[in-house]
């Protein structure tokens, strides 16, 4: 987006040929409604990822915790993330917060408490109506005194004449935000949150959550243990092994043996890792997890929004969410920031099918490009 704001070029049969520049104003999203430390961390981690690649504001995925809707701007604030925060309001009706509750529609949180209290609401005369308008207008009000830079007002079949309430009700109670944040109390049963408590606002203090000594929210597999033993003796320039393995690809490149090498390579990491013979493999990137063979989405940045509970959106309560698991490997190490540590480019498909080590001891895949 960013190289067509400024203007596209590539070459053309006879010259370079130029785009006027464009004038797209590109954002992201974020969930700081997640459940877990890993889902959380990540989801934070993939932000920073966003920020840095262009996103020119930032807009939160659906939930009603203000504790979390705090905790999001904080950790923007003090990561010098400099750039507008759009708080995210749905005019919540039972049916829609059912369908939530039940994780039917990956990243939006209605908790039990929440949907119970929505459930009392549909008896009034008029259905919740109007206590769904105050409870948009309440949150307007709390994000706009946080320091939000605005909002996007959303639902279902509503009426021009709704958001204009909400606007006139949510400016109204802006001057007593501070009494509103009771109305938001919905966390997640036993859910993470980043910064610590406090109880005299009920929002956040400014400390981080001590999180060294949290256990791990999944179980890491003794195989990962081997492939850190094997990356660093064979893919950390300097090491005796990578000039072994580097001077064998040269060798074999181009050669018959290149098409056996090749299969022992693939089979090798099929056994280890499922392996789709992408040719520009990640594994370095997420603790030797395939996102090509692990993740549906083939997510290589960091997590999608839909995770649950530390489950795959595509797969909630059989697949672990691949960055919920690399998390928990690296944290177990102390290196989890590694998950912020670069842009991932999407796969090359030129290099599928082909060894991914000879691409990379060669020079031709994303990884080795980052060392060089």
């Amino acid at each position: 987006i960013s190289d067509m704001n400024r203007g596209l070029e590539y070459p053309g049969i006879k010259s370079i040929i130029r785009h006027q520049p464009g004038d797209f104003f590109g954002g992201a999203v974020v969930s700081p409604f997640k459940a877990t430390e890993a889902e959380q961390m990540v989801q934070y981690y993939k932000l920073k990822k966003k920020i840095d690649a262009g996103a020119q504001f930032i807009v939160t995925q659906l939930g009603y915790d203000a504790r979390k809707f705090h905790e999001v701007l904080l950790f923007m604030k003090q990561n010098g993330f400099n750039i507008p925060l759009m708080g995210n309001i749905y005019i919540l009706p039972f049916g829609a917060a059912k369908m939530m509750n039940r994780n039917d529609l990956p990243g939006s949180v209605v908790t039990d408490k929440l949907l119970a209290d929505l459930d009392r609401e549909r008896n009034d005369p008029d259905k919740g109506e109007k206590t769904r308008i105050l409870r948009a207008a309440r949150m307007y009000a709390i994000l706009k005194g946080m320091g939000y830079s605005g909002v996007h007002i959303g639902g279902h079949n509503i009426k021009y004449e709704q958001v204009e309430e909400i606007i006139r009700q949510g400016e109204a109670l802006t001057r007593q935000w501070t009494s509103l944040i009771r109305y938001f109390d919905y966390p997640i049963d036993n859910g993470f949150y980043y910064f610590e408590h406090d109880p005299t606002t009920g929002l956040n203090r400014e400390r981080p959550t001590q999180r060294q000594n949290r256990p791990l929210d999944v179980e890491v597999e003794c195989n990962y243990g081997f492939s850190r033993l094997f990356h660093k003796m064979m893919f950390e320039p300097g090491k005796k092994l990578y000039d072994v393995m580097k001077g064998l690809c040269v060798k074999v490149q181009g050669t018959q043996m290149e098409g056996i090498f090749h299969k022992l390579e693939h089979l090798t990491k099929v056994l280890l890792f499922d392996c789709k013979d992408c040719g520009d493999c990640a594994l370095i990137d997420l603790a030797y997890l395939c996102p090509m063979s692990q993740c549906p989405k083939n997510q290589r940045n960091g997590a999608c929004g839909g995770s649950f509970q530390g489950w795959c959106e595509v797969f909630p309560k059989k697949r672990q969410c691949i960055y919920v698991r690399a998390y928990a490997r690296l944290k177990k190490h102390g290196e989890e920031a590694h998950l912020t540590k670069d842009i991932v480019p999407p796969c090359n498909w030129d290099l599928y099918q082909t060894s991914s080590w000879i691409n990379y001891y060669l020079g031709k895949d994303h990884t080795s490009k980052k060392q060089s």
